[in-house]
């Protein structure tokens, strides 16, 4: 099969396939030449291949559902022009051994998308250093911590249309895991938007730890806090001994154990515009310092 792509100056490239699956993408401008390649991997074999050798630009395909024996490392990065594109298929992770994340993020400059990644022993995907990730239609589930974390200094993170549920820590009798996490030292400019959290043990989403301003954009939470132990935020926006101004746009929180949207502590001005929610046991907006 052909593939047709253009790149970053629009110019018209052309491809090749050869019978192991494997297609090169030669692209030309008038100042570089450069090989892409696109794959479809159905194996833990092949994708680890494929993932440790991605160079900018190349499209890795997961076919159907591949089960991981160990975590998943994204450690290469693409460019800003030429991001590396992750897409599609199901990452069953729950053969993984206990304590381990199903995917990590070390690089910079992916599109992951279209995909799931569940059941993991620890969190679902975690993006731990790097930056400038687009993550668009990915949803995680079953997961024994976060279905998607972001932290220790990852930034300018795009969560789009994507979807955590039913994450649940057994250990804490689910005190930790949270829908979608941004917390303990993640980096600047991290931003979620049009997404939904729900049924999650702890959070919706956790900012706790955060030192710097989460963007939240058209997202829904709903129904979390189902742990014994969870706090069941549908929004928990910081922790004591913070001043960080989060923002929180046109979302909706309701249904939750704990409050709707919940300051934590945190000192800074929470901007919540357009948001709301009904049902929630403790309160829809709940401040204390």
């Amino acid at each position: 099969m052909a593939i047709a792509l253009l790149n970053s100056k629009n110019e018209i490239e052309f491809s090749s396939e050869s019978s192991n699956g494997l297609s090169t993408v030669s692209a030309n401008t008038s100042a570089t030449s450069v090989t892409r390649v696109s794959t479809t991997v159905s194996t833990e074999a092949a994708l680890k291949a494929a993932i440790a050798n991605a160079q900018a630009g190349d499209i890795i395909t997961i076919s159907g559902t591949i089960n991981l024996t160990s975590t998943l490392q994204l450690l290469k990065s693409g460019t800003a022009s030429s991001k590396i594109n992750f897409t599609g298929g199901v990452l069953n992770c729950s053969g993984i051994p206990a304590g381990n994340w199903g995917v990590k993020v070390n690089g910079s400059y992916w599109n992951i998308t279209n995909m799931t990644i569940k059941n993991a022993p620890d969190c679902g995907i975690v993006f731990q250093t790097g930056g400038y990730n687009y993550v668009y239609n990915v949803t995680t589930s079953g997961n024994q911590d976060s279905g998607l974390q972001i932290y220790n200094g990852s930034h300018h993170n795009n969560i789009s249309y994507c979807t955590s549920f039913d994450n649940y820590d057994v250990a804490n009798g689910g005190e930790n895991a949270d829908g979608f996490a941004c917390k303990l030292s993640a980096g600047v400019s991290n931003q979620f938007d049009h997404c939904n959290a729900y049924h999650n043990s702890d959070d919706g989403w956790d900012l706790y730890g955060q030192p710097y301003t989460v963007t939240i954009t058209n997202c829904t939470a709903t129904n979390n806090g189902y742990g014994a132990n969870g706090d069941g935020n549908g929004f928990k926006l910081g922790s004591a001994g913070q001043n960080v101004p989060h923002t929180v746009t046109n979302c909706t929180s309701s249904n939750n154990k704990g409050s709707g949207y919940d300051g934590n502590g945190n000192t800074g001005h929470i901007t919540t515009t357009g948001s709301g929610g009904t049902g929630n046991v403790n309160a829809l907006f709940y401040r204390i310092y």
